[in-house]
C-alpha cells in the first residue's frame, strides 16, 4: 500500500511544484544528475552483487534490443504508409524504441513488486543504456543527416557512471560473501539509493504537460499501442510458448512496456527531430504507463 501511495503522491508533488513555481524550470536537470550519478549507481552497487544469474535473465537483457530493432522496423513501415517526414519518423523511433527503465521503471516496479524486482530491472536498464548508445545515437544521427564516430560511442559507454558502477558491482559479486557489503557500506548505499524513487517520480510530475496529449493524440496512440500493448503481448506469448515464467520474465516484459525514455526524447530534440512531438511522447507516455504497467503486472503475475 505504501508503494502505491508513493506512486500517486510524488508525481502530484512534482506537478504542484511546477504549477506553484516552487523550483526553477531547470530543476529536473539537477534532479536527473543526482539520480544518474549518485542514486542509481548506489542501487546497482547494492543489488547486483546479490543477483544470482539464470537463463531467465536473458529476457531482461535482450528485451531492450528486441524493442529497439522491432520499433525501427515498425516505424519505417508506418512512415512510408502514413507519409511521415524524417523528423517524425526519427522521434517516433527513438521515443517508442527506448523504454524509461530507470526513472519510471524502478519506482513503478518498487511500488508494484518491491525490492526483489530490482535485480532483473537493473539488468534491463543497463541493456537499455547500451541500446541507446549503440543504436539510438546512430539512429538520431541518421535521421538528422549526421555521422557518429565509433570512438565517441565507446567513450559514452565507458564514462557512464551507472555502467562503471555495474563493473564494480560485478567484481564485488565475486569477492563478497553472499554478495553482501560490510554493514556500514550497505547502509550508506541503501540510504542513498532510496532517494531514487521519490525524486524520479517527482521529476516526472514536474515535467508533465497535459496539453500535449491533444495536439499529438494520433501519434501517441500509435506508439503506445505498439510499445505498451502489442510488443509486450507478443513477448509474453512467446515466453508462455517456451514455458518460461517467474519474476525475471515478468520484469523483462514490464520493462519493455515502460513509458518512452526521457533521454531518448532529449536526444531526438537535440538532433532537431520534431522536438515538440518528442516532448509530448515522453510526458504523455509516462502518464499512461502509471496505468498500463500495473495492469500488465496484474495480468502476467509471476512475482
Amino acid at each position: 500500500m505504501s508503494g502505491i501511495l508513493l506512486l500517486l503522491l510524488c508525481p502530484a508533488i512534482g506537478m504542484l511544484a511546477a504549477r506553484r513555481r516552487w523550483m526553477p524550470p531547470n530543476a529536473p536537470a539537477t534532479i536527473n544528475a543526482w539520480l544518474i550519478r549518485v542514486a542509481l549507481p548506489c542501487v546497482i552497487l547494492e543489488q547486483i552483487p546479490q543477483l544470482h544469474f539464470d537463463a531467465r535473465l536473458l529476457l531482461p537483457l535482450l528485451g531492450p534490443f528486441v524493442l529497439m530493432f522491432s520499433t525501427m522496423a515498425v516505424m519505417a513501415v508506418l512512415a512510408r504508409r502514413l507519409g511521415w517526414d524524417r523528423g517524425t519518423q526519427g522521434a517516433m523511433t527513438l521515443c517508442w524504441g527506448l523504454g524509461n527503465t530507470s526513472f519510471v521503471g524502478f519506482p513503478l516496479l518498487l511500488a508494484i513488486i518491491g525490492p526483489p524486482a530490482m535485480g532483473a530491472a537493473l539488468i534491463a536498464d543497463q541493456a537499455t543504456f547500451l541500446a541507446l548508445t549503440l543504436i539510438g545515437l546512430p539512429v538520431a544521427a541518421y535521421f538528422a543527416g549526421q555521422t557518429t564516430r565509433p570512438i565517441d560511442l565507446i567513450k559514452r559507454v565507458l564514462m557512464f557512471t551507472p555502467f562503471l558502477a555495474l563493473i564494480v558491482a560485478g567484481i564485488a559479486a565475486v569477492l563478497l560473501d553472499d554478495g553482501h557489503w560490510p554493514e556500514p557500506v550497505d547502509v550508506v548505499l541503501k540510504r542513498l539509493g532510496d532517494t531514487l524513487t521519490p525524486l524520479a517520480l517527482a521529476a516526472v510530475g514536474f515535467q508533465f504537460k497535459p496539453g500535449a496529449a491533444r495536439r499529438y493524440a494520433g501519434l501517441i496512440g500509435i506508439g503506445a499501442l505498439w510499445k505498451m500493448l502489442l510488443l509486450p503481448a507478443l513477448m509474453w506469448g512467446g515466453a508462455l510458448a517456451m514455458g518460461l515464467h517467474g519474476m525475471p520474465i515478468t520484469i523483462g516484459i514490464l520493462q519493455v512496456a515502460m513509458a518512452p525514455m526521457i533521454t531518448a526524447g532529449i536526444l531526438a530534440s537535440e538532433h532537431g527531430l520534431a522536438p515538440e512531438l518528442s516532448s509530448a511522447l515522453v510526458s504523455v507516455g509516462i502518464a499512461m504507463s502509471f496505468v498500463t504497467v500495473p495492469l500488465w503486472a496484474l495480468v502476467i503475475g509471476g512475482y
